[in-house]
């Protein structure tokens, strides 16, 4: 019996910490939307599998940014830039009218007053997810390696 109650309080006493926040989002509330691309790691150590990572960034509107305020924990700073914008990286989903978000990389969002952002395996995500926030923003996109490996294929053909 002792040794229940022991586990029981485990599973408790976890299931908080795994616990992420979900953020309602709407299209009002988002100003412009970009996706990068990038490496997942430097040479020689590329994932095959993912080799690239697509940062998406959904920027607030002035006016909407105070609402998303209260998801930021002032004691729980991973990061301060240089213009004072702090950021704290935790796992959140995005509740949007078109569904649900995740990122594949939930340690690796964040929020802060200006912008949300988060991480996907494949370009294919990171469109659906801007669509899901707001379909009547095209997002900005910079896909660095794409546009290389095409200079790097019609270099070889010539």
């Amino acid at each position: 019996m002792k040794f229940i109650i022991q586990i029981l309080l485990l599973i408790l006493s976890t299931s908080p910490a795994c616990a992420q926040s979900i953020i309602s989002v709407s299209c009002d509330e988002i100003a412009k939307i970009s996706i990068c691309q990038a490496r997942t790691s430097e040479p020689p150590i590329l994932t095959t599998e993912y080799p690239y990572v697509y940062p998406t960034a959904f920027w607030f509107k002035p006016n909407a940014a105070p609402k998303f305020k209260k998801f930021t924990d002032p004691n729980k700073v991973a990061t301060i830039y240089p213009d004072g914008t702090k950021i704290e990286y935790r796992p959140f989903i995005l509740s949007t009218p078109a569904g649900m978000i995740s990122s594949d990389t939930p340690y690796q969002a964040s929020i802060n007053s200006r912008q949300i952002h988060m991480y996907f395996k494949s370009k294919e995500k990171a469109f659906e997810a801007a669509q899901k926030v707001c379909p009547q923003i095209k997002p900005k996109v910079f896909f660095v390696y794409d546009h290389l490996e095409e200079q790097r294929l019609k270099e070889k053909t010539n």
